[in-house]
């Protein structure tokens, strides 16, 4: 790596940072759907309240 100067090391960052967000955005749209196809009678408000609660929780 250390023949990349610090504008190419700036835009690999860049780009790693925007895939991890995006793979953030999966699991948390995942973790959504397995929980509103196990508990329909939860509301939204609690679907999402359980995602930030497991998210927390996997961080640990």
């Amino acid at each position: 790596m250390s023949d990349l100067c610090p504008d190419r090391l700036s835009e690999v960052a860049t780009r790693h940072l925007q895939v991890a967000m995006e793979l953030r955005a999966t699991a948390w749209a995942l973790a959504a759907a397995g929980l509103r196809a196990f508990r329909p009678e939860w509301t939204e408000a609690q679907v999402q309240a359980e995602v930030r609660a497991q998210f927390r929780r996997a961080s640990g």
